[in-house]
């Protein structure tokens, strides 16, 4: 056989970057040696290419199996490659998209602007973005998206392509603005209610300033205009509970299907939902405080005891200000109007305390003597003088003061107050005729 002559080398510029240079064929090579090698060479590239197609099949099946968008740029910001999720949208081919841009894919002009305009600052910047907007596309489809676009780097770090990727977020959005819609509609309802109370507050108050000063005749006015107050409270508490409290309740109910549904349809705004719920529910907690403050449910349905614990430990986590209640596990039941009477009393002492006393702690004990009920609070505040404990009596400021004397003057009690400057206060009361309604 006759010997084959090396095939003279290629020139670099050729070959792959890096690719090892072929070693020429030994001269003892005979023909049908070289074409054997020749054939192996040939497998081995069309292997090559086989692995190349397989992953370039892989990678787009990859992308067109999920529900993002997901597409390539060139530097004039044409289509490189869609997946098929987005093509399913514009109703078009791959072949109908790749080379085009916003501008030939009929985008509203504003908003190919800003896209072109965008790809090119990636280019230039060579630093991602991110950005949404509502869009409606060619097949009638409507949505607000989030896309990023993102460099794609050469080996020599310039920008070769720019990558993006882009996420329909109409779901999120919807529970942004539904929850802005009942935050709106909570504080429209919470001023009314706010307002209502205040003013009812403010008449209650001024009348009850006007009777306190005239004779005994008129006490009998300041009791049904507390009571009135009371009944006004429970009404108001209702009306919240009921109102606002139900809306509330319902959203986070809603927040709770819709969260389950997200959870697998999309699980990326999980999050985001998990902390909407969570506001739902601190509102819901909010509106249920307020509620109990007005009017607080446990006093008729468990009694004096049970309803005073409950209050201390809620102005405790509120206030930080520390309260020891000291009232007998098997403290009797009296009728509704002296137990409403004794709670109200320990609110009013608590609040003072927490407003103007500046002490870090207060004392509460009930208990009976005999058939009297007796009432301490006490602080270790900074207390005050005779002058001003008469200025309390006498001014506007001593409006809660008389309520509370009042209060305990039907029942045949009194009420006092002790002080000194620097030694806190003590309010001592006490209510008898234990039965009256």
């Amino acid at each position: 056989m006759r010997k084959i002559r090396p095939t003279p080398k290629r020139s670099s510029a050729s070959k792959p970057s890096r690719a090892p240079k072929p070693s020429p064929p030994p001269a003892s090579f005979t023909e049908e040696q070289w074409v054997n090698e020749r054939r192996a060479s040939e497998l081995l590239t069309e292997n090559l290419h086989r692995r190349l197609q397989a992953q370039t099949r892989m990678f787009d099946a990859v992308l067109s199996s999920i529900a993002d968008f997901a597409y390539t740029f060139d530097h004039q910001g044409r289509f490189t490659y869609v997946n098929k999720a987005l093509l399913d949208l514009w109703g078009l081919p791959l072949a109908d998209a790749v080379g085009k841009n916003f501008w030939d894919l009929k985008y509203p002009p504003e908003l190919a602007d800003r896209l072109q305009r965008q790809i090119q600052q990636v280019f230039d910047t060579k630093a991602g973005l991110r950005d949404e907007t509502p869009y409606t596309s060619p097949t009638g489809v409507e949505g607000y998206y989030e896309y990023i676009f993102a460099p794609v780097f050469d080996n020599q770090g310039n920008v070769e392509s720019v990558a993006g990727s882009t996420r329909d977020i109409s779901a999120r959005k919807r529970v942004e603005e539904d929850l802005r819609r009942s935050r709106e509609e909570l504080k429209r309802v919470a001023d009314t209610l706010e307002s209502q109370v205040l003013q009812r507050t403010i008449d209650l108050e001024e009348r009850n300033a006007s009777v306190l000063v005239h004779s005994d005749q008129l006490r009998e006015l300041s009791v049904r205009l507390m009571e009135s107050q009371d009944d006004a409270g429970r009404r108001i508490a209702r009306e919240l509970h009921d109102s606002a409290g139900q809306l509330v309740a319902a959203l986070c109910m809603n927040l709770g299907r819709m969260l389950r549904e997200l959870r697998t349809s999309a699980p990326a705004i999980v999050p985001l939902a998990e902390e909407t719920q969570a506001l739902g529910k601190e509102i819901e907690n909010e509106i249920r405080t307020t509620s109990y403050l007005l009017h607080p449910p446990m006093l008729d349905e468990m009694g004096l005891g049970v309803a005073l614990r409950w209050y201390v430990e809620g102005l405790q986590q509120r206030s930080g200000l520390d309260v020891r209640l000291d009232i007998p596990e098997d403290f009797a039941r009296s009728s509704r109007v002296v137990e409403l009477t004794i709670f109200r009393i320990i609110q009013e002492c608590l609040t003072n305390i927490h407003r103007h006393s500046g002490s870090k702690t207060a004392e509460i004990r009930v208990s009976h003597e005999g058939p009297d009920i007796v009432l301490q609070v006490r602080d270790s505040g900074k207390g005050m003088s005779a002058e001003e404990l008469r200025h309390l009596h006498t001014s506007a400021a001593g409006v809660g003061l008389r309520g509370m004397r009042e209060r305990v003057r039907q029942f045949g009690g009194d009420l006092r107050v002790e002080s000194q400057p620097g030694a806190g206060t003590t309010v001592l009361a006490t209510l008898r005729k234990l039965y009256a309604g």
